[in-house]
């Protein structure tokens, strides 16, 4: 084989490698439950800068929005349990997204919100469309309901 040939298949071997690896690492997002999250950082081990995805259940009573400044804000708690069994003591992190306020956004919604934590204990969705993702319960009961006729 030519020297030039070995080298131009090296180069796009390389090149292909570089560009899986710049795409896994700018995709990858640690997920963390509402507690685990509270546990972390309280120890330190989070770093501000890292994306992570939250993972809880959305208190209704907590959310605000503008739709004026399209500033939203809502609390989430660890489970679905909390909300029914232990909502007083349960822990909550706040949530603050920018944009439109998702018709799926209400009590008991499982959210998935991939951002970054404040040092004000607050959590920063991020500027991508799937940046918040909501389950309304009430709709996934009533197909389940339906099937089950």
């Amino acid at each position: 084989m030519k020297p030039r040939f070995v080298f131009g298949i090296g180069l796009i071997i390389v090149a292909v490698v570089a560009v899986m690896v710049f795409t896994i690492m700018g995709n990858s997002s640690m997920e963390v439950q509402v507690n685990d999250l509270i546990a972390k950082q309280r120890a330190g081990q989070i770093a501000p800068d890292r994306s992570l995805k939250l993972i809880g259940w959305v208190v209704g009573d907590s959310i605000v929005y503008d739709p004026n400044s399209l500033h939203l804000e809502f609390d989430v708690v660890h489970s679905r349990e909390d909300l029914f069994d232990n909502l007083p003591n349960a822990q909550r992190v706040r949530v603050v997204y920018r944009g439109v306020k998702p018709d799926t956004l209400m009590n008991e919604a499982r959210a998935i919100v991939t951002g970054k934590m404040n040092g004000d204990g607050k959590f920063y969705a991020g500027n991508s469309p799937d940046a918040l993702l909501l389950q309304c319960p009430t709709k996934y009961e009533n197909a389940a309901k339906e099937a089950n006729k």
